[in-house]
């Protein structure tokens, strides 16, 4: 299950506007992934940890959405360095330490953990209506909209599906295995799965038909942008100006040096 966990709150992050928070996110994040020096990278963690902070979340929580890239993260780790080439920094029999791999580690990395809280600051902290308000009133294609929030609606309905598919086949003596009836088993419960599905989304279609559906999208709430909102996207842009202008004298000196 979808669960929005950080999205009740009264921290200063949860006060302002939906579209206020995702054009921040959207800015920061194309920041950072087009930074490959340290120091801007660590400039973009810092803001992004400020961030989580000032959205007051729960530290534990947050640590446990890293815990969801950390494998990817640990597959990097044990596949760049030593694969990356360049001048090698460590040997031992056949395993060689590259510099170039080492470095472009670390910048996934960095790139990786900030993304991630800026997210988690600013697109978390917000229910899934209000991020599909925010991206309508950012021009983003009606369908697209509407295509997020009947997903994120009726994706619970099609777990109950499955669910109740699972217990018939267990009242029935289904159990688990590796055997042929196993398989065919499942694919006739991922078969009569997507028929229902088909038969909900007609009697969906059907019922937003008669309540005068016009394919657009309509929110019972109405946003606009205060003072606040504009103070800090202006602290936002001049976090990214400040990250983008110091990776051009970053690399600016390394080409003079």
């Amino acid at each position: 299950m979808i669960q929005e966990n950080f999205s009740e709150g009264k921290s200063p992050i949860h006060n302002l506007a939906p579209r206020t928070r995702t054009l921040a996110a959207i800015m920061l994040s194309l920041v950072v992934a087009l930074s490959h020096q340290f120091i801007p990278l660590l400039a973009a963690l810092i803001i992004a940890l400020f961030l989580v902070f000032t959205a007051r979340l729960n530290l534990f929580a947050a640590g446990r959405r890293l815990l969801v890239i950390a494998g990817f993260l640990l597959l990097i780790w044990l596949i760049l360095p030593f694969t990356g080439g360049g001048k090698i920094l460590w040997q031992y029999s056949f395993l060689r330490l590259h510099e170039a791999g080492l470095n472009l580690a670390l910048q996934l990395t960095l790139k990786t953990c900030a993304m991630l809280f800026i997210f988690l600051a600013l697109i978390s902290t917000m229910s899934t209506g209000d991020l599909a308000h925010a991206l309508h009133s950012l021009k983003l294609p009606p369908k697209l909209v509407l295509l997020l929030l009947i997903t994120y609606r009726y994706i619970f309905l099609i777990e109950d599906e499955l669910q109740s598919l699972l217990k018939a086949a267990k009242i029935r003596n289904f159990k688990p295995g590796t055997s042929l009836h196993c398989y065919k088993t499942y694919a006739n419960l991922l078969g009569m799965l997507f028929v229902r599905a088909a038969e909900r989304a007609q009697r969906v279609h059907k019922a937003m038909l008669c309540r005068a559906f016009d394919g657009h999208f309509h929110s019972l709430k109405e946003y606009h942008n205060r003072p606040r909102d504009y103070c800090f996207l202006g602290l936002i842009f001049a976090g990214s100006a400040f990250i983008v202008l110091g990776e051009m004298q970053l690399i600016t000196l390394s080409t003079i040096f």
